[in-house]
């Protein structure tokens, strides 16, 4: 697929795994809201099982949803890879003189398509089934605690915190949301102990797959059609060390050894937007000429200023990733304090804050030269939370 297409091809799944998130939060949220209505902590303990009682039916229900709306998209996700890199190619079979064979006839097709599906879903599965948030108690110590322990455990202090009168409504609100927001619906491989947001650890699956089945088409293609060469594609942004080879057409050895293919920081490795399509020399036009090129890696290797600091292109659009992320946990926060029926004092300090970040975004966007992506922002399916005019963006 091409580089805009592979920006936006998981971008449903991601969209569900928000929607998991807030559902998650808002439930914690109305069950400490409950919580403050209680005046002491007998009067918890007869009411505890009301409050938390059903919170693993509850979580299971979820988990169930999502992976069923999952299944739907993956099946749409791989039908618009195979369209896109395999039927794309018909042109090419009857230019030399091979005989095309239509996705819908195609048993290979439909057989590998399925094949990654399956194994993609598989790993949706796993990743439903290890979710929790990691909750920061500072000094670098930070816990990680699965959604079931979450719930009866740390909620179940917060809501004995608030009954006890040990501390008030509010500020166990403001820390529970902040716990909540700051960490996001988290993923833990076991094995490894290694930790992600469950939101980035659906999109990786997905791109995986994604990669997966476009190299094998492509491969495919190339052996059926008689070529060893592809092109591989091209796109503003790219980081510098994969600027030198994007546009290029190479043998499929020199893909691993020029390229990276293969490993994770080369071509179609971890966040990699290229991919490589069979080319065959007297035949194919390359999509780019060495002029065009040229000017993708000048405008890559520009540098712009902000703030004190330097950023290249690829620097310029990690950082609004990283702005775009702090946004969605702040609008998260909003929501959260007003469900739980903050003080107004803090959902307006809050809000400012998410505008204040907002406003940076915007500037920053405009100064790198970058257009805004606020759909990225709004992936969290919020809607608006904050009043007032913002900064008009690129």
């Amino acid at each position: 697929m091409r580089p805009d297409e592979l920006s936006n091809v998981s971008l449903e799944v991601e969209k569900l795994f928000y929607d998991l998130q807030n559902r998650i939060m808002s439930d914690v949220v109305r069950r400490i809201k409950k919580t403050g209505e209680i005046t002491s902590t007998a009067d918890y303990q007869l009411t505890r099982y009301a409050i938390l009682g059903n919170s693993t039916e509850f979580i299971e229900g979820e988990i169930k949803r999502i992976i069923g709306m999952t299944d739907a998209e993956l099946w749409s996700i791989y039908d618009e890879v195979i369209n896109k890199d395999y039927t794309r190619n018909a042109a090419l079979y009857e230019q030399v003189n091979r005989q095309f064979v239509p996705p819908e006839e195609n048993d290979w097709i439909k057989e590998i398509g399925n094949a990654i599906r399956v194994q993609t879903a598989g790993e949706i599965i796993n990743i439903s089934r290890s979710l929790g948030f990691t909750l920061d108690y500072g000094n670098g110590k930070k816990v990680f605690a699965p959604l079931s322990e979450y719930y009866q455990r740390y909620i179940d202090s917060a809501c004995i915190d608030i009954a006890s009168g040990a501390f008030d409504y509010n500020s166990v609100l403001r820390r529970v949301v902040k716990q909540m927001t700051s960490s996001g619906l988290q993923y833990v491989d076991y094995a490894s102990g290694y930790r992600s947001k469950a939101t980035v650890a659906s999109r990786r699956a997905v791109m995986t797959g994604v990669h997966q089945l476009s190299n094998k088409i492509n491969e495919r293609v190339a052996k059926e059609i008689g070529t060893d060469d592809y092109e591989v594609t091209a796109h503003y942004g790219a980081r510098l060390s994969h600027s030198y080879w994007q546009g290029g057409i190479y043998s499929y050895k020199e893909l691993q050894d020029i390229c990276g293919l293969g490993s994770v920081t080369g071509l179609c490795g971890a966040n990699c937007r290229h991919s490589y399509y069979p080319f065959v020399k007297g035949i194919s036009v390359p999509t780019y000429t060495h002029e065009e090129l040229d000017e993708i890696r000048k405008k890559d290797a520009e540098i712009h200023n902000f703030k004190g600091k330097s950023y290249t292109a690829y620097e310029a659009s990690q950082k609004q990733r990283n702005y775009e992320t702090t946004m969605r946990a702040q609008r998260a926060r909003v929501k959260l304090l007003k469900e739980g029926k903050a003080e107004s004092e803090d959902v307006i300090a809050a809000q400012a804050r998410y505008l204040h970040t907002l406003h940076e975004y915007q500037k920053f966007s405009a100064v790198v030269n970058l257009n805004t992506q606020m759909e990225r922002v709004y992936l969290d399916g919020l809607g608006r939370i904050a009043p007032g005019r913002t900064i008009k963006g690129r």
